[in-house]
C-alpha cells in the first residue's frame, strides 16, 4: 500500500498498532484498514455494515483515488479546513478562520481528533434525507406558483362575475321599467286621444259656425241677426263648459327614476371598495405541532428509502423489537427497544452513538422535549433522561 508521499508503508494491523505491532494479513476494501486474523473476526462487530475482506498478500488491490472537490477547502480563505467549531453548530473552519471569528469559542477541536474513535460505516441517508426535503420544497414552490396564477386568475373571474351580476340587475330593472312605461303610455294616449278629440269636435263645430255667421252679419234681416246672436251665445257657453271641463280634469304625467340608497350610494363613489386581502398561510411543507412533534402537511408519498436491522447488543436476552422513536434536533435518533428494556441513541447513519440506558421494566414510546431531553412511557409513569451532545 502506498502512503502519502508514495512509498510503501509495513503491513502492521491498525486496530493492534498502539499496543503492540501484528503483521496484517488481510485488507478490508470497504473501510480501506488493514487487518490480522484475529482482528477481522471482531471487524464486523466495531464497525457494522458490509465488509469485503481480501488476502494483502495475493491482492491486487488499490485503493482509489478520492477527489473531495473542494469540499475539504475552506469557501473563503482556499485553506484546509482542520478545525470544527461546536458553538457554532458545528461550523468547520481554517487556521484563518479560527483566529478571526472563533477565538473565544469553547468548543473547538480538530476535525481528526473529534473523529479519531472508531469509525462508523459510512452511510449518506442523511444526506439523502435532506435532498428529498430540498425535492419536496422545490416541487412545493412550483405548486405554489401555479396556484398562485390560479388564484389571480380566479378573483379575476369572481369580479367578472360580480359584474355581470351587476349588470343583469340593470337589464332586469330597464326591462321592468320599460314595461311599466308602455303600459303607462298606453293608458295615458287613450285619456289624451279622447282630450284631443273633444277639442277637434269644439273647433269643427266652431269654424263650421263661423261661415253661418258671417253670412247672416253681412246679409242677415234683424230677425236672422237677433237668432244668431243667441246661437251664438248658446255655442260659446256650451263649448267653454266643455274645455273647462277638460281643463279641470287635466294634467301631464312627468317620469323619474327612483333608486334606493344602496344603489345610490353605489354611483356616489369614485372607485369600487373592491381590496386584495393577502393571508400567508402555513405553507405545504411546513409542519404543524401534534402531540409535541412536528408532522409534515403535504401529501405524502410513500418509498422505501432503506432498511435498518439493529444488531443483536451486549445484554441483550431477545431480537431487538423497536416500540418507539424519536428524533433529537442534533439528527440524531432515540429509539426503545421494548424487548430489551433499552433505550438507544443512533447517529443519522443508524449506528450507535453510546451506550444504551437500560430500564428495570419495559419501556414502550419516546419523545423529545427541551433540547436534548427524553421523556420515556413506562407501564407506571414517565421516566425522564438527560442526554449530553
Amino acid at each position: 500500500m502506498d502512503d502519502a508521499v508514495g512509498g510503501k508503508v509495513g503491513n502492521t494491523c491498525v486496530p493492534c498498532e498502539p499496543d503492540k505491532k501484528t503483521t496484517a494479513t488481510l485488507i478490508c476494501t470497504v473501510c480501506d484498514e488493514l487487518l490480522c486474523h484475529d482482528c477481522s473476526k471482531h471487524h464486523k462487530k466495531y464497525a457494522p455494515g458490509k465488509h469485503v475482506f481480501v488476502d494483502i498478500n495475493n491482492s491486487d488491490y488499490v485503493k482509489p483515488q478520492v477527489d473531495m472537490k473542494g469540499y475539504d477547502r475552506c469557501k473563503d480563505h482556499s485553506r484546509g479546513l482542520v478545525y470544527v467549531c461546536h458553538d457554532h453548530n458545528k461550523a468547520l473552519c481554517c487556521d484563518e478562520c479560527l483566529f478571526i471569528n472563533h477565538r473565544k469559542c469553547d468548543r473547538v477541536e480538530k476535525i481528526l481528533q473529534s473523529t479519531s474513535g472508531p469509525l462508523i460505516a459510512l452511510n449518506d441517508i442523511g444526506v439523502r434525507i435532506i435532498v428529498s426535503n430540498a425535492k419536496g420544497l422545490a416541487s412545493d414552490s412550483e405548486k405554489m406558483i401555479k396556484e398562485n396564477e390560479k388564484q389571480a386568475d380566479e378573483l379575476c373571474e369572481e369580479i367578472d362575475n360580480k359584474k355581470k351580476c351587476v349588470m343583469a340587475m340593470f337589464d332586469e330593472a330597464k326591462t321592468r321599467i320599460r314595461r311599466e312605461l308602455s303600459a303607462g303610455n298606453a293608458s295615458d294616449k287613450e285619456r289624451l286621444d279622447k282630450r284631443k278629440d273633444i277639442a277637434n269636435s269644439i273647433k269643427s263645430e266652431l269654424e263650421g259656425f263661423g261661415a253661418v255667421f258671417k253670412q247672416v252679419r253681412d246679409h242677415g234681416n234683424d230677425n236672422e241677426k237677433r237668432m244668431i246672436i243667441a246661437i251664438t251665445d248658446s255655442i260659446i257657453t256650451n263649448s267653454h263648459i266643455k274645455i273647462n271641463e277638460i281643463k279641470q280634469t287635466d294634467y301631464t304625467v312627468s317620469r323619474s327614476l327612483e333608486w334606493d340608497q344602496q344603489t345610490i350610494s353605489l354611483f356616489n363613489v369614485n372607485s369600487l371598495k373592491v381590496e386584495l386581502k393577502v393571508a400567508h398561510l402555513p405553507g405545504p411543507s411546513q409542519g404543524v405541532l401534534a402531540s409535541g412533534r412536528v408532522v409534515d402537511t403535504r401529501s405524502l408519498v410513500l418509498k422505501q428509502e432503506m432498511t435498518a436491522v439493529l444488531e443483536f447488543g451486549t445484554g441483550d436476552f431477545h431480537n431487538t423489537c423497536v416500540t418507539g422513536l424519536t428524533f433529537l434536533p442534533d439528527g440524531r435518533i432515540a429509539a426503545i427497544d421494548g424487548n430489551n428494556n433499552k433505550c438507544m441513541i443512533l447517529h443519522a447513519g443508524l449506528q450507535w452513538s453510546g451506550p444504551p440506558y437500560r430500564f428495570k421494566e419495559k419501556p414502550y414510546d419516546v419523545t423529545c422535549y427541551g433540547n436534548t431531553n427524553l421523556a420515556v412511557t413506562l407501564r407506571h409513569g414517565i421516566f425522564f433522561i438527560y442526554t449530553i451532545l
